[in-house]
């Protein structure tokens, strides 16, 4: 950790516990009975080859998800170092791709790298649609778009960074758009005028009641909510953004305060 700071930049300055938590998390979504499918002989034990694949995965998009495309270069160097140090039983080795790993995520049915690419779909071209709602696919679609299938399966929320106008909305509309039945999701649109009303307005419109300090989704389904723009709202005298405190706030706390009935609405 002290080396990729004093090596690389980060796009959000973050705290090392934003890392490690980020690498955990990415853990228990890929390493589970669940998602990785076991044979007989090694349902209780994956090779260690497998695990530490898996790892590698995890440490690129956890501790090399938010870095600056300069500092990339970088990271990729100091990762191969630090795999290829690690001595796995029975000489077992993990092959890391020799170009960007950026590039690839993991071929569930063999534990091995596979380039994004190989997993884009064909592109059949629509005349009826609108062409502001035509997204062709590529590599980065289908990567960016598998891993906010992942953390919010997983129940993890996702902050989704970029410059403007590299798709970053276009991306994540487009996984709302096919998400599985079972999964409904709001749009909340910050801008420099939006207040922490808005925001509030837009969880109890959106979510049901289910008791008096209680909101959530319809039964038997799962809300997400998309925040466009989330870095919009303009700064108070205190030179913070208080939508985006109180958005904090549900994400950290579960929920808001009613301010004028003054009690605790669990989200």
């Amino acid at each position: 950790m002290p080396k990729l700071r004093r090596q690389c930049k980060e796009i959000i300055p973050s705290a090392d516990i934003n890392l490690i938590t980020t690498c955990t998390n990415l853990v228990l979504i890929f390493l589970n009975k669940e998602a990785i499918n076991l044979d007989d002989a090694n349902k209780h034990m994956l090779p260690h080859t497998t695990i530490m694949t898996y790892l590698s995965f995890c440490f690129i998009w956890s501790m090399g998800a938010n870095l600056h495309d300069n500092s990339r270069d970088k990271f990729q160097v100091m990762l191969r170092e630090a795999v290829n140090n690690v001595e796995l039983p029975n000489g077992g080795k993990v092959d890391l791709p020799s170009d960007d790993i950026y590039d690839y995520t993991i071929d569930p049915k063999y534990n091995t790298f596979q380039n994004w690419d190989e997993l884009k779909p064909e592109f059949k071209y629509n005349k009826a649609e609108s062409f502001f709602n035509v997204l062709v696919p590529t590599a980065d679609t289908v990567k960016y778009g598998c891993m906010l299938e992942k953390f919010t399966t997983g129940g993890y929320n996702v902050l989704v960074t970029g410059e403007t106008g590299v798709g970053k909305s276009v991306v994540t509309k487009d996984f709302l758009n096919n998400a599985p039945e079972n999964v409904n999701n709001a749009t909340v649109n910050f801008s420099g005028k939006t207040t922490t009303q808005n925001l509030v307005n837009a969880f109890e419109s959106k979510l049901e009641q289910r008791r008096r300090d209680v909101l959530g989704a319809k039964p038997g389904k799962r809300m997400i909510f998309f925040v466009d723009d989330v870095n919009m709202p303009q700064l108070d005298a205190g030179k913070a953004q208080p939508p985006c405190e109180l958005l904090r706030q549900v994400i950290d706390q579960t929920g808001f305060y009613d301010t004028k009935k003054l009690f605790f609405k669990k989200v």
